[in-house]
């Protein structure tokens, strides 16, 4: 007679063993595979702000050079329609100060509907940079009616020279009245 109570409780000991090593060895693919999308997902969102805060050597109307950084978009709902707010970082590589014109950044729906910023409030409707100097957070502000975002929207930032700030997909996302969200990529 086997020291066991029984055969059966043997194999049916094996079988949990054995039942349970799978369960283990499948709990630990699952892990890696979730953790490998997790790191591939964080890799691609790393890309895509790079690629939307990559610097653009732009040349004015005049033909003086400056260089123009995207650093944020912030996009909300007001009663009048959506607002759309450009923050750039602006470098004047010269040795003497430039003026640029705000209405010279000329924003560009899918529908080739054209939009000029505001130039109320705070918003001046010339930006100087000093010779050799950086505008760190400059800020533009466009109203848009509410189907602007239904596909790609471009900046022109100078002559003939269009910088992507929104891909073409539709920005589903429902604002409310007074909620703005904010996006350091082109896909939002």
């Amino acid at each position: 007679m086997s020291p066991f109570a029984g055969d059966g409780d043997l194999e049916s000991y094996g079988a949990r063993s054995v039942s349970k090593r799978i369960q283990i060895l499948v709990a630990v693919v699952a892990l890696a595979v979730i953790g490998f999308s997790l790191g591939l997902l964080a890799i691609l969102r790393v890309r895509e702000a790079r690629e939307f805060s990559q610097p653009h050597r732009v040349v004015t109307y005049g033909g003086t050079n400056y260089i123009l950084q995207l650093t944020e978009t912030a996009v909300g709902k007001t009663e009048t329609g959506c607002v759309l707010i450009v923050y750039l970082r602006l470098q004047n590589p010269n040795p003497y100060d430039l003026t640029l014109n705000r209405n010279w950044f000329v924003l560009v729906d899918y529908g080739k509907s054209y939009y000029l910023p505001s130039t109320t409030g705070t918003q001046t409707e010339l930006i100087k940079l000093p010779a050799n100097g950086v505008l760190d957070r400059e800020m533009l502000s466009f109203t848009v009616p509410d189907d602007a975002f239904a596909g790609t929207v471009a900046l022109e930032a100078g002559w003939n020279y269009w910088v992507l700030v929104k891909d073409q997909d539709p920005f589903d996302m429902h604002l409310r009245n007074g909620e703005f969200r904010s996006f350091r990529r082109s896909r939002w």
